[in-house]
């Protein structure tokens, strides 16, 4: 034992004595035996970026296979001036964490500044968020706080190719509506199954935050089954640090398998911009909303 501390100081630059000629002869195994260990470290260092490479290629088959799915969703709506802010955003109007918006960013998104009291000139407000489609017929899922009164709403592809849409379904309670486009066969994307999260899986937010359209941001999980967040009437969040700002509003969540778990939602901010909590419906509830929409729609069809 002391052999090899004597050598190993050897190394460190002890060369204060002389080397006997045995010594000399045993340099190469004391050489081996001092450098195997680091070879071995080494080895075990590539590993992760392995790891990393192969997390990178998911993501860049997520975003491949995804983001022809994913919308813009402009919305128009024609109101009265009725307060010095106009009528904004639906969802931000009202939303519990407004105090912490500021004006600036009202305006320049969600709104221009009207004139105080009722009755004054009409104005046209234009609304933005995410969507995407999910059935090829041209039939989007978004959030109903986006086109909420809108008279006019345009929905805009990754190719940049404008539709007009119709609303099929809207439902207050989960914030939670469907429109339509027409126009031919549509990318879809594939509707996963937001039970089968776990906290800590990796997701990516896909949509057209303050305009940038085909954003995607990455994160985890950050908890499941958030309420009480005073948002809507019935909550059951995906909590994500994925990155959400306005206009990622109606986009999908979505899984390292790029299967959309979510619809992102809400966040949590003093800024009016990401501080690393976003909020998403799951998938999974989105599901029972569609079941009942569309055969209700198709009951309709028959009957008309």
């Amino acid at each position: 034992v002391s052999f090899v501390r004597s050598n190993s100081n050897l190394f460190a630059g002890s060369f204060n004595r002389p080397v006997s000629s045995g010594l000399l002869l045993l340099l190469p195994l004391i050489i081996f035996i001092s450098f195997g260990p680091v070879s071995l470290l080494y080895a075990q260092t590539t590993a992760p970026g392995k790891g990393a490479k192969d997390l990178q290629e998911s993501f860049r088959s997520v975003a491949k296979n995804v983001k022809p799915a994913v919308v813009n969703v402009s919305s128009v709506v024609t109101v009265r001036n009725r307060n010095p802010m106009g009528d904004m955003d639906p969802f931000l109007e009202n939303h519990p964490f407004r105090e912490f918006f500021g004006d600036d960013l009202f305006r320049r998104f969600f709104g221009q500044p009207g004139m105080q009291g009722n009755g004054g000139p009409q104005m046209r407000q234009q609304g933005m968020g995410s969507g995407f489609i999910f059935d090829s017929r041209g039939y989007i899922l978004t959030n109903r706080h986006v086109i909420k009164g809108a008279s006019e709403i345009l929905v805009t592809l990754e190719g940049k190719k404008k539709y007009k849409a119709k609303v099929i379904w809207e439902d207050p309670k989960t914030d939670i509506a469907i429109i339509k486009i027409d126009g031919g066969k549509f990318p879809v994307a594939a509707l996963g199954n937001s039970s089968s999260l776990e906290v800590g899986d990796w997701v990516l937010a896909i949509g057209n935050p303050f305009g940038l359209t085909q954003t995607i941001t990455a994160g985890i999980v950050s908890a499941k089954g958030r309420s009480d967040m005073g948002i809507l009437d019935y909550e059951d969040f995906i909590q994500t640090d994925a990155a959400i700002n306005p206009g990622n509003s109606g986009g999908p969540l979505v899984n390292i398998d790029g299967q959309v778990i979510g619809i992102n939602t809400a966040i949590l901010s003093r800024s009016g911009g990401y501080m690393g909590i976003g909020f998403a419906i799951p998938i999974n509830l989105v599901k029972q909303i569609l079941d009942k929409a569309l055969d209700k729609k198709n009951s309709s069809n028959e009957r008309a």
